[in-house]
Parts: C-alpha cells; sequence; structure tokens
C-alpha cells in the first residue's frame, strides 16, 4: 500500500472523527469497547480455528463489505481464524465500475481512479478496528505479470474475449457479463466502445485470475466467502478457488429486510436450480407456517417487510388500466413477466434460451397468431426503479425488432404503476424466465411457465420444458393448460417456505434505515449480541459455514 493511499485513509478518519466528514461505516472501536478483553480473547483462540477468507475485495460496495465485517466479527466470535481481501486499486475495471457512477467518456479518458480511492478506503474502514488481517491484491502480482496479460490480449476480437477461458476458469463469460452490467444492457452491438472496455474488464478478470493463483500458492485457506460469485472480481474468484479445490460459500441478500441466502461450491443463481428437493419436501406445514407464509407473501405488495421496494405508490384496482391499453378482458390472458435484461447475465446449463430477449422474441413470435387470446408482458420495474435505470429496457427493444407489433401483444411498461400482483389476476397462466416471482406465485395456484433460470425450476411445481419444442406445445395448448393439482401446489407452498423461512437468514444485529445505502447499519449492541447468542442468524449462519452445514434454518 503506497503511501499516498494511507495518507488520505487517515487523513479522512481524523475529519470523520472531529465529526467534519460523515461516518457511516459501523463504529468497531465503540462497538467492542464494553466488550474488548472478550474479543481479544475471542481472537487469540480464533487463530487456531480454521481458516476463512472473506473476499471482500470491492469495498466500495457498502451493502456487502458492512455486512462482510459483521460476518466477520461473527465468526471471529465462532472460532473461525479470519482474513480478509482488498482490492487496493489493482484492477481498472470491476464491479464497482458502472455507468452511473461514472460515465463512458471519463472512464475512458481518466479511468476510474476517483472510485478506485474511494472504494479501497471504504473496504478499509469497514473493517477497521476489528483488528484482523487484510489482504491486498498488488501484494500478489508483478509489473512483469500485469505486461504479460495486456500482451496477451491485445489483439483478441470481441468473440475471443468473451470465449477466453484459461486455467480452467471462464474469465471472458465473467468479463462480458460485467461489461453488460457496466452499460446496463444486454448486448454490446450498440455501444462504440463496447469493445475497449470489455478488453478493460478481460485485462481485469487476468489480473484477479493471476492474483489469487498467487495467493492461493503462498496462502492456506479451507473456506472462501464471496458475494454474488459472478462478474469481475468475483466470478473470477469462485472459479479459481475451485481450481484450488477451496470450499467456495457464496450470499446475496434476499428479500426480506438485513436478510441474506447463501449458497455452497457456486453462485447461487446456479446453485438453487439445482437445490436438493429433499432439503424441503418433507416439511410439515402447520397452520400457524402455513399463515406465515401468506402474510408474508400477502405484504410482498406492498414491501412493508422487504429490503428493497421498485414500486412508487402501486395501483391493485388496475382493470380500468388494462381496459385503457387495450387488453380485451373477455378473451384469455397469458402472462409474461420480464426480468432487467442486463442481470447475472452468466452462461447457465440446460437454459433452452441464450438468453431472456433471445426467449422474449421467440415467445411473441410464436404467440402472435393468436387472435383468440391477449398476451400481457409486464416489464420489470427495476429498469427504472432501481440503483441505476437501464440504459436498455425490455419495450423500447420489443419496438425495435418489430416493424409490426402484434394485435394481441399489450405491453406494461416499467414506469406503470400498475401492480403485477394484481395483473396475476387476470392472467390465466404466467410465463417466466428467471424472475422469482414464480415462487410466490404458484403456492396460490396460479398456472407458470418456466422458460429460463428461475429457482422455482426444476422443483416439479411449474411447467418447465426442457426444449423449445416442448416450450411451444405448452403455448400453443394455452388456455386449455391444466390447472395445478392439490398436490402441485402444495409442494409450492412448501417450497416458498423453504426459500423465505428457512433459506432466508436474517440479522438482528443489522438495524433497517429507509432511504439510506446501505439500508441497514451495524447494531452497537452487535458484539454483545453475539457474545450472548442473541443474533440467532449470524449464529446458524457462522456454524453452517465452519461445519459444513447446509443453509438452512427454521424460524
Amino acid at each position: 500500500m503506497i503511501s499516498k493511499d494511507n495518507l488520505r485513509f487517515n487523513l479522512k478518519k481524523i475529519l470523520k472523527k472531529l465529526k467534519i466528514l460523515k461516518k457511516n461505516s459501523p463504529d468497531w472501536d465503540k462497538i467492542i469497547a464494553s466488550k474488548k478483553k472478550i474479543y481479544e480473547e475471542l481472537k487469540f483462540k480464533a487463530k487456531n480455528g480454521e481458516k476463512i477468507l472473506i473476499c471482500t475485495s470491492t469495498g466500495g460496495q457498502l451493502f456487502n463489505s458492512h455486512f462482510e465485517a459483521l460476518l466477520a466479527l461473527a465468526l471471529t466470535r465462532y472460532g473461525a481464524n479470519v482474513e480478509i481481501m482488498l482490492c487496493d486499486k489493482a484492477l481498472n475495471a470491476c464491479s464497482v465500475t458502472t455507468t452511473h457512477l461514472i460515465t463512458e467518456d471519463k472512464y475512458l479518458k481518466n479511468g476510474q481512479a476517483k472510485i478506485c480511492n474511494s472504494c479501497l478506503d471504504s473496504g478499509r474502514e469497514a473493517f477497521d478496528g476489528l483488528g484482523l488481517k487484510i489482504n491486498y491484491y498488488s501484494s500478489y502480482i508483478s509489473d512483469k505479470e500485469i505486461h504479460e496479460i495486456n500482451s496477451k490480449i491485445q489483439n483478441l476480437t470481441i468473440d475471443q474475449m468473451i470465449e477466453y477461458t484459461e486455467d480452467n476458469v471462464p474469465v471472458g463469460e465473467h468479463a462480458y457479463a460485467g461489461v453488460l452490467r457496466f452499460y446496463a444492457v444486454g448486448t454490446l452491438e450498440k455501444e462504440k466502445n463496447g469493445e475497449v472496455i470489455l478488453k478493460k474488464y478481460l485485462q481485469a478478470g487476468l489480473i484477479t485470475k493471476k492474483v489469487f493463483f498467487n495467493f492461493f500458492l503462498r496462502k492456506n485457506f479451507s473456506k472462501i466467502i464471496l458475494n454474488h460469485a459472478i462478474y469481475v472480481p468475483q466470478g473470477i474468484i469462485c472459479d479459481v478457488s475451485k481450481v484450488f479445490k477451496i470450499k467456495i460459500i457464496a450470499y446475496n441478500s434476499a428479500y426480506k429486510k438485513n436478510s441474506f441466502v447463501f449458497s455452497y461450491d457456486d453462485t447461487y443463481h446456479k446453485n438453487m436450480i439445482e437445490e436438493d428437493i429433499n432439503d424441503w419436501i418433507n416439511i410439515t406445514l402447520d397452520k400457524k407456517k402455513e399463515e406465515n407464509l401468506f402474510n408474508y407473501l400477502d405484504s410482498r405488495k406492498y414491501g412493508t417487510q422487504d429490503m428493497f421496494y421498485y414500486f412508487n405508490k402501486p395501483s391493485f384496482e388496475i382493470e380500468n388500466q388494462l381496459t385503457k391499453i387495450g387488453v380485451n378482458l373477455n378473451k384469455p390472458i397469458i402472462g409474461i413477466l420480464t426480468n432487467i435484461i442486463w442481470d447475472a447475465q452468466i452462461i447457465y446449463k440446460n437454459n433452452i434460451y441464450k438468453n431472456m430477449t433471445e426467449w422474449l422474441f421467440a415467445t411473441i413470435k410464436h404467440l402472435s397468431k393468436r387472435n383468440d387470446i391477449e398476451v400481457v408482458l409486464r416489464c420489470h420495474p427495476g429498469e427504472i426503479h432501481s440503483d441505476r435505470v437501464s440504459k436498455q429496457k425490455v419495450k423500447e427493444t420489443i419496438y425495435e425488432n418489430f416493424r409490426n407489433i402484434p394485435d394481441n401483444l399489450k405491453i406494461i411498461d416499467s414506469d406503470s404503476n400498475i401492480s403485477t400482483y394484481s395483473l396475476a389476476d387476470y392472467c390465466n397462466t404466467l410465463v417466466i424466465y428467471s424472475t422469482k416471482m414464480g415462487m410466490e406465485f404458484a403456492p396460490y395456484g396460479n398456472k407458470v411457465i418456466v422458460a429460463g433460470e428461475s429457482y422455482i425450476r426444476n422443483k416439479e411445481i411449474t411447467l418447465d420444458p426442457k426444449t423449445k419444442r416442448e416450450y411451444y406445445n405448452l403455448l400453443d395448448k394455452f388456455p386449455n393448460i391444466e390447472k395445478m393439482t392439490p398436490e402441485r401446489i402444495e409442494r409450492a407452498k412448501k417450497y416458498a417456505y423453504h426459500y423465505f423461512f428457512r433459506r432466508t437468514m436474517q440479522v438482528s444485529s443489522l438495524e433497517s434505515i429507509q432511504n439510506a445505502w446501505p439500508p441497514f447499519k451495524v447494531s452497537k449492541k452487535s458484539l454483545e449480541n453475539l457474545i450472548d447468542n442473541n443474533d440467532k442468524g449470524l449464529e446458524v449462519m457462522s456454524q453452517c459455514i465452519i461445519n459444513n452445514n447446509k443453509f438452512i434454518q427454521d424460524i
């Protein structure tokens, strides 16, 4: 770490202590103060514990770095020997780099130095005061190695970059997903500098790969913890860890406030699809559990229990609005629920379409001659009501690719206040790609066709075509698709309960904050809660990580 970075970081610390700058990271000195002796004893004991690396990397992603600092505290309390890994400006492209933080022109002209400075400082501050070992990227790669990487990729075409694999690490796949996320688009066709920026992500991916190859050759860890486990750098770290046979623990935020979902050995985007049915099929849904489930599902309409909510004053009485956009309510309606085009664009095995856009075009085209039905497509409100506005939106993409919009297609745009939950009540059948909403509608008996990587696939709940022919045959049956049997509805309820109440783990040592980022703060009582075993969510997370247990709990 060069002295200029230390000087800047220490100056910020002083200014925050004097309250000249605002401090929004955990104040570990204050949190630990009353239990300092106990904490030092816990750290000393943990030195003999299992070695676990928390690969925060991008400390500027405050949602992750603040939670991971709390998780580091919890793992230390329960006996793990925890170290941290941060990027110290070693990458010139990463998951922090997006066009809502830096314009394309500024990025190409000046790089992302300002973002890197802030990101590094935020990461250091998140863990400052815990007294845990922090490792830095630049300590594990040389200028010579970076030069070799640059020479290697200098003349690659776009296709070669996307397909680039080295030592069984699909660097190009994560680089491509990263650049789509940078632009918030589903394809680079319209991005004049897409090839240049893709090369930056590929270089960053290869630097990450080299850093962690060197790191794991020098230091031994039995487990690593990652957020997302896709994109650059997290996806690269995940795949390098597979090469070294290090156990991977990946997580992401869940729906509920201050809650998270964990999985082993790969990103949850893939693992949730293949989850063992025996983990939930034998749940006994008593009256209380079922009541809790449907109370929560109902609350989803209003977002009262959730961390994120995409609607602004949703409308639930929507008959007039549907009629206004031309929906003939006397015809059977098939509802199509989309995702954000650019999100999590990695390769999923067994998908019958390359991506959501290909599925969408094929579905619209196949149904276009059906004048006996109405096709109502709901664009995801997260296209505009999210941390960044999507540059490529579903409605615009449809209009650009269809010279004539089919008469039976009615589009509810992402800025509409029509509630998707109310729309479902008008639909005979719902068709989804990767949205999680299938979990929410199936317990009510809604028929759902899954054409992509939605979690509810492969659970014998929804209709899951394995080929395009199977998919088109299902569409051709509409509206005479068989109703959900009572047995399938019961399975749907069990799986929804499993996901929302057993796989989802809430952390009581996080306190929700409205209209802030991150949407929580670490409680001043977090260490006290851990010592007294009063944070069951953190306790279960930690014990699962340490003891290799499945990430399942009952609430």
